[in-house]
């Protein structure tokens, strides 16, 4: 071999080491750092953020960024997948495809969906992997971590003790109004999986759907009889199982509270198919790679329907709109849950540690069938005085249109009176407000200064403007105080015959008046929409 072939096989083989040392992660497979330990330990929030970086690194099919921060100032990061590559909401839209967003960890001390999500993420953004494909059909959010502070923690709260999932309506905690203002409301998903541990053994995932009644009823039911069953096969087929959220005993299984201040709840609201996934107890590794077979199945779905997921979301934004436009239909006030219209098998475990049983359950009801037990007709817009400025900050937060009146005007309103009022302790709220009202309301002439609130129930936000606005729900303006100051202090005599009976004769005659005023016949009015900004200027 002569000295300048000699020299040449050494160089190259020198600039092929140096390559190597240079970019090392390349050829390598990257890992969470739970994985890296076996499952043993969970992966840090610092592991996670240097984790997303690296996926970002490695891919052109993904935007990384933050949607805010904490508190105690912790990004809270998310990542977008598409193909073409989309950064913003309106590029979404206009791609024609379903918005799909994957969100965990908004308990701080449940953290195994999170990891199924950082492992979901590397596998969409590696180029030529199965879950790469999945990026032709969709565009996927990924949030691994809504409550950061909370996850540093191990607890459920954030770092003031408070549960962010219950905190969909007030919007009052930063990383709840992050997520919900940047995320929920700008992204308007389709279709999103909001990931929790919980449910009940021997069950890996246990999954819901919205269980509020003011929920378009397709959006339910696709779930029941396609999205769930497809998972639950899936998961089959990986050696893992799936049924209901949340548990059962011998004779029925019941789902979860239907309470809109819930994430999942909340989703239904503005008319997205909002899915909750638990995690029961279980080994670590059987969580984490449970929960990435299960949100795996979700995006297939999707994949496999996704005009028909675009439709389904697109129906109840139309229907949404066109009800109140019309005025038209009840607006569900009091729900709860009832058996649907089939039984149906499951597993429960009975007993404790090595006594602990499987146990086959037939034949049994399934309660997770959303019942109203009270309703009220659905007006074409409600009117508040100006001097309702607090309840008009909450309804902005949720990016309800508000209208403010440029003149004078009388017009015919409907109004409730108020038979009872009770304060006590809700969530983080020691005086919450909820009433009673006469059945029958009063109807009568009312004027109407320049500067009221008009607020229509015909826009995307409709079904939230009712739940918001309607004095008897579980989730209200008058719920989390906004209108204490202009409330009745005492409640009024009722002139409804069936509420009457037994009612303390000695109270005044005249009725104590909500000032919430239902506007029930469409008609034009002199208005513009409200600009002023969630700072107040």
């Amino acid at each position: 071999m002569n000295f300048l072939r000699k020299n040449s096989i050494v160089g190259l083989a020198l600039t092929f080491l140096v390559l190597l040392v240079a970019v090392p992660l390349m050829g390598q497979e990257l890992r969470t750092a739970s994985e890296e330990s076996n499952f043993e330990n969970y992966t840090s929030y610092e592991e996670m953020m240097e984790f997303m970086q690296q996926v970002q690194g490695r891919s052109t099919e993904m935007v990384l960024s933050s949607f805010g921060k904490t508190i105690e100032g912790r990004l809270q990061p998310y990542a977008i997948l598409s193909r073409p590559l989309i950064t913003q909401p309106w590029e979404a839209f206009a791609s024609g495809k379903p918005v799909v967003l994957l969100n965990a960890n908004i308990h701080g001390g449940e953290r195994t969906l999170r990891e199924s999500l950082l492992m979901l993420l590397r596998d969409l953004a590696t180029a030529g992997s199965e879950e790469n494909k999945l990026l032709d059909d969709m565009v996927i959010l990924v949030v691994p971590s809504i409550n950061p502070d909370g996850f540093v923690r191990a607890s459920r709260g954030n770092s003031a003790g408070l549960d962010l999932n219950r905190d969909f309506i007030k919007l009052e905690q930063p990383a709840t109004w992050n997520y919900a203002h940047n995320i929920l409301l700008k992204w308007q998903p389709h279709i999103y999986m909001d990931g929790h541990n919980g449910g009940a053994y021997p069950y890996n995932i246990c999954y819901e759907s919205p269980a509020h009644a003011a929920t378009n009823l397709r959006l339910i039911n696709i779930c029941d009889e396609e999205i769930f069953p497809y998972i639950s096969e899936r998961m089959e087929e990986h050696g893992y199982q799936a049924w209901y959220y949340s548990g059962g005993n011998r004779t029925a299984w019941r789902g979860g509270s239907p309470e809109a201040r819930d994430n999942t709840n909340y989703g239904g609201f503005f008319n997205s198919i909002s899915i909750l996934f638990e995690s029961p107890s279980q080994d670590r590794a059987a969580g984490a790679k449970s929960g990435y077979v299960a949100s795996r199945a979700l995006l297939e779905y999707i994949a496999a329907n996704a005009d028909k997921v675009m439709n389904y979301v697109s129906w109840a934004r139309r229907e949404t709109i066109e009800l109140g436009q019309k005025a038209q239909g009840d607006i569900a006030i009091e729900v709860t849950r009832g058996p649907m219209d089939y039984k149906v098998s499951y597993l429960i475990a009975e007993g404790r540690g090595a006594d602990r049983q499987i146990i086959e359950v037939t034949d049994a009801d399934l309660i997770i069938k959303p019942v109203v037990t009270k309703s009220r007709p659905r007006p074409y817009a409600y009117i508040l005085e100006a001097r309702a400025y607090k309840a008009v900050a909450l309804l902005k937060k949720h990016s309800i249109t508000i209208e403010v009146l440029q003149e004078d005007i009388e017009l015919d309103i409907e109004a409730y009176n108020m038979t009872g009022i009770q304060r006590r302790s809700v969530y983080d709220h020691p005086g919450s407000v909820s009433v009673t009202c006469d059945n029958a309301m009063i109807k009568r002439k009312q004027t109407f200064k320049k500067g009221s609130y008009v607020v229509r129930t015909g826009q995307m936000q409709g079904r939230l403007v009712t739940q918001l606005l309607e004095p008897e729900t579980s989730d209200n303006v008058l719920t989390w105080n906004t209108m204490d100051a202009i409330l009745p202090r005492s409640p009024g005599r009722s002139f409804d015959p069936k509420i009457v009976e037994g009612q303390d004769r000695s109270r005044s005659n005249r009725p104590a008046i909500i000032p919430i005023f239902k506007l029930m016949t469409p008609m034009a009015l002199p208005m513009q929409i409200w600009k002023q900004d969630d700072t107040g200027n």
